[in-house]
């Protein structure tokens, strides 16, 4: 992550809205030596949002830790296993 200050992102802006989009670079903007906000593309930006969605959803959590949990146990199933039963449904 680059830092700038906000007179350099307002004269690179058209720049960093680029590379933010295409890189998936993040800058950090300061304003007088201080972090105040920080450039990143939209689909990042997205991402990030549906993340903190799943973390703040205690079901899906619950069930993400049970899954792990199985799978530190071996309870799992082989790629073989998992077309073959994608295959029996979509053909019933």
């Amino acid at each position: 992550m680059s830092t700038l200050s906000v007179a350099d992102a307002r004269a690179q802006f058209s720049k960093l809205v680029e590379s933010a989009a295409s890189t998936h670079e993040r800058f950090d903007v300061t304003r007088n030596g201080d972090r105040v906000a920080v450039l990143m593309g939209a689909d990042d930006y997205d991402a990030l949002l549906d993340t903190l969605d799943v973390l703040s959803d205690s079901e899906a959590m619950a069930d993400l830790r049970e899954a792990q949990e199985s799978l530190a146990r071996g309870e799992s199933f082989s790629e073989a296993e998992v077309r073959a039963a994608v295959k029996r449904r979509l053909s019933a």
